[in-house]
Order: C-alpha cells, then structure tokens, then sequence
C-alpha cells in the first residue's frame, strides 16, 4: 500500500472512532428510579389498647413478614389450618381484601391461646401503615378489616436554598417529600431550573402520623417562594364544586395552560440559542429546544392538553412526539428512549407520553423539548401564559379570610429562616 493510501486509511480510522465517542452514548446508565408512590389516610377512630382490635389477655401472639413466594394459603396451612377454612376465608375476604395482593416486606401476625400455641385463633395482614386484615381462624371463621388512628398536625417551616431542594428542607426537618409537592404546586409558576442561591420556601402542610411515625404525603396548605423582588404565592381553596386548586394572593389559579417544563427535577444541559456548537456534529448551528438532562426513564410529561400530531422516529431527532395544542401553540419532545402515545391520540397536561433516552443524534439521556407559537420555534422560558380557572368573584371574601392566618404563618416561618433559626 502507498504511503498516501496509508495516511488516508489512518485519517478514516481515526475519523470513525472520533464519530463514534461524540455519537454514541458510552457513559455508565443511570436509570430513573421513581418516587415511592403514598398512600392517603384520613382521621380514624383510634382502637382499643390491644392488639388489632383483639382482647389480649390469655393470649399469645408470633409476628413475622411476608416473605418472597410466601401466599395466604401457604403461611395458614403450615399452622394446620385446613385447606376447607383456608378456601372460605378467601371467600369471605373478598369483599375487603384479595389475598392475592399480599406483598413482601409486609407484617403478619398469628395469635394463639397462651394455653395452646400449635393452633392460632387469628391470622392479621397488616395491608399498609393504617389497614390490618384480621381472619379469625376459630370458633367461626370471619373476616373483618381494622384501622389505626391517624393524628394529622400542622407544620409550618422555611428553607434558604444552598443546593437541592430535597436536602434543604431535610436540613430544617421538613420531610424531603414537600420538595416533590412544591414542584406540583409551583409547576406552572416557578421555573426549577432557574432557582438559585439564598431563595426562600416557605410552606404550611399538614402531616399524617401513625403512632408517631409519618405516613402517606404531606398536604401543602400555603407556600411562597421569593428569589430577589420575585414573590410566587400559593394557597389551597376549594371552587364552588368541592375541588380544591391552589391560587395566588389575588385569587389566580396557579394552574396555567403549559407547565414550566416535561420532566421533574433535572438540569439543563443546553438552552435556547440561535448559535452553538452542535454536540455531535461539530458544526456552529441553531438550537431552538431546551435539553433537559435526566437519567434514562425518567417519565416525560405533555406540558399541556392536546393532540398527538406525529409519534414516531427519525436519525436525528430519535424516538419523539409532537403534540397539537390548539390553533397557536404546538410542543415537541426528542430522544426517548420509549414513545407511550400513538399519533391521533388525546392527552392532558401532565400525562406521561414517553421515557428520557439518548436515541438519535444524542450524547448522553436527555429530553429536547421544543416549543412552537403560531408555526414559530420560541424560548418557552420566556414566554408568559395566562391563568386558567380563576376563583369565582363571590368567594372572593371567604378566600381572604382563609388566606390570612396562612399568609401570617409563612412569614414568621421565613423570618426564623433568614436567621437560620429553624422553630416549628
């Protein structure tokens, strides 16, 4: 081979490999791990003093987990129940519990006659932190479902912002799961990705405890959130049909046609620009998106209602949907890694329409969100919509009433924070 055929075989080489680091997404996968789901409780009556409801004395009790593979059937025979019993308290439960749908990790308890502890009287499944099932396995076998008493207490805290926002509030001793909240109260109103250094949240919830242990999700009942002259109020207030919707100090609903942003709590990797260095092709052009960086998986939302215009897949673009919202504005969501809409199909604001990847001309897991306002490719951080659902004229009065002592509460609150004070 010529000396020349050889430079030119080596300039390709090297060419293919450069092509290959800049397009192909090498990096270690990190994958989304989804919020817990919570469960809500209301305020029950609380039980007597012993257990599950049951009257203790002269009794026994052996408690224990489900483990894996375990089933109702299985922890009852290996206490010589038969299966005749075991078949009608699945009937009888039915109606309160499919036994099917015990989970591992969950308590169990079998309680027995201190004076004979080879036959259990009951079986209780403990179906979450409020709910037990109780089968009384003797003596008449029945099936009833108890409750623990659920005490609710008010809280009222701030935070400075110095990092994320979940450790902020752990650091003041808010439970970290109002982060996710705000960012559902806030989601039309505050851009996350805009936060900075020494803003302020400021929020009153209620909280759930079952002996003394939190459960289910914080309730936000008032939050404010200032970052320089900027002040974002939020207030929860139910419509004259029973539903509650959070609005401003004025009455606005917060809710607006378009949310900030398709995912939650991400970073920005790449903003709107008319001129940047394209990641994979290295040339100077266009960027009229927003890319939000997230791991692989992490659910993207239609920011709001509309049709699905095309779903599908190009080499540039990945896997991606367009949605049609109405006569002026249209988005459009690049890169998934899996597409959950068909075109044609309806959706709604905040809906899940695919999963963060890195398909296409892509370095790495990211969304590239895109927004267009009448056929025009536009910045939608800079855009301003309106509010929908405003609070009807005539509960105007009784909003402001509500909103007064809340109002009090969130500024004592963010007075012990700028002292670093931290008091409930």
């Amino acid at each position: 081979m010529r000396l020349w055929q050889k430079g030119l075989a080596a300039v390709a080489a090297t060419g293919t490999v450069v092509f290959f680091f800049f397009s192909v997404d090498v990096r270690p996968r990190e994958e989304y791990v989804p919020e817990p789901i919570a469960i809500s409780a209301a305020d029950t009556t609380p039980l007597p003093p012993d257990a599950y409801g049951i009257p203790m004395s002269g009794y026994s009790m052996e408690q224990g987990k489900v483990r894996p593979g375990d089933t109702f059937g299985g922890l009852l025979t290996s206490r010589g129940v038969d299966m005749s019993s075991i078949q009608g308290l699945v009937e009888l439960a039915s109606d309160h519990f499919d036994v099917r749908k015990m989970r591992a990790g969950y308590p169990y308890a079998f309680i027995f006659k201190e004076d004979d502890t080879l036959h259990p009287d009951y079986f209780i499944y403990e179906a979450d932190p409020v709910r037990y099932v109780v089968f009384r396995l003797r003596d008449g076998v029945s099936v009833h479902v108890g409750e623990r008493a659920v005490k609710s207490t008010a809280h009222s805290i701030a935070c400075l912002v110095t990092g994320a926002l979940y450790n902020d509030l752990a650091s003041v001793g808010g439970d970290p799961q109002l982060a996710m909240q705000l960012a559902d109260v806030f989601a039309w109103t505050v851009d996350f990705y805009r936060i900075q250094k020494d803003d302020v949240f400021s929020v009153v919830y209620n909280e759930s405890s079952v002996d003394g242990v939190p459960f289910g999700t914080p309730e936000i009942v008032g939050a404010r959130y200032i970052s320089g002259r900027t002040v974002r109020a939020a207030y929860r207030f139910a419509q004259d049909d029973g539903t509650e919707q959070y609005f401003d100090d004025e009455g606005r609903s917060l809710k607006k046609a378009f949310l900030q942003a398709p995912i939650k709590f991400s970073r920005i990797s790449s903003g709107y620009s008319k001129r940047r260095m394209h990641p994979v092709q290295r040339v100077m052009k266009a960027h009229l998106g927003t890319d939000y960086a997230a791991p692989y998986g992490t659910p993207i939302q239609a920011v709001g209602d509309g049709i699905v215009e095309k779903a599908g897949r190009t080499g540039g673009n990945g896997n991606y949907v367009k949605i049609r919202h109405n006569g002026t504005y249209s988005t459009q969501y690049l890169h998934m890694r899996k597409v959950l809409v068909k075109q044609g199909a309806a959706v709604q604001q905040g809906q899940v329409i695919g999963e963060v990847g890195s398909t296409g001309l892509a370095t790495g897991p990211h969304v590239c969100f895109r927004f267009w306002k009448n056929g025009v490719q536009v910045d939608h951080r800079k855009e301003e919509f309106p509010n929908t659902n405003p609070l009807a004229e005539e509960l105007m009065p009784a909003f402001n009433a509500y909103r007064e002592p809340i109002r009090e509460e969130l500024f004592a609150a963010e007075k012990v924070a700028r002292g670093r004070v931290v008091n409930f």
